[in-house]
């Protein structure tokens, strides 16, 4: 053990609190090192003057008043918490009034967004067409010979920063598709 180890110990020792095997070996270094002899010689100072220190009488009502005092901290307490737990007729409707308010946008976006997506007129502009035409062709015929695949490098990075920017945070949001922007840059 170090010396700051059987100084810490040596209150326990002056007490006789301290287990018989630590005892004897910090009396055994005791005898060796001067600093813990000293610090020995303090605590038994110490100990010895709080001994025979005078204690105080309170009085005879002490201990009744303390008694008061905390009873009457105590009624204070549960009382304020009992206002605590009262709400207002006031904030109990401005709290439903905010509830309504944010409701009741959420809900005219969602409609305005309805409105919006299904008023898309540029579609049937360009398709004059009653009903839709579909055109399928073998996907040989779409890469070139030399297999370069569909979409250029730069388009593929545009869309995958894209990705980045419009998707969630998490593993299957952004975290996949980081992979595939690492892949395409490196």
């Amino acid at each position: 053990m170090t010396c700051l180890q059987y100084k810490l110990l040596i209150d326990d020792l002056a007490d006789n609190s301290l287990d018989p095997v630590l005892a004897t070996q910090l009396k055994e270094h005791i005898l060796l090192c001067d600093s813990c002899k000293q610090e020995l010689e303090a605590t038994g100072h110490l100990k010895e003057l709080l001994n025979n220190s005078a204690s105080v009488n309170p009085g005879d009502l002490y201990f009744e008043e303390t008694a008061n005092l905390i009873f009457a901290r105590t009624i204070e307490k549960n009382d304020w918490q009992e206002q605590q737990k009262q709400k207002s007729p006031e904030k109990i409707r401005s709290e439903f009034s905010r509830a309504l308010i944010s409701t009741a946008a959420a809900l005219i976006i969602f409609a305005i967004s309805i409105i919006i997506g299904t008023s898309d007129t540029k579609f049937a502009q360009n398709n004059p067409a009653e009903s839709p035409i579909f055109v399928m062709t073998p996907l040989e015929q779409m890469i070139e010979p030399d297999d370069s695949p569909i979409f250029t490098k730069a388009e593929q990075l545009n869309h995958i920063q894209g990705m980045l920017l419009i998707s969630p945070p998490g593993m299957l949001g952004r975290l996949s598709v980081i992979h595939e922007y690492n892949r395409l840059v490196n």
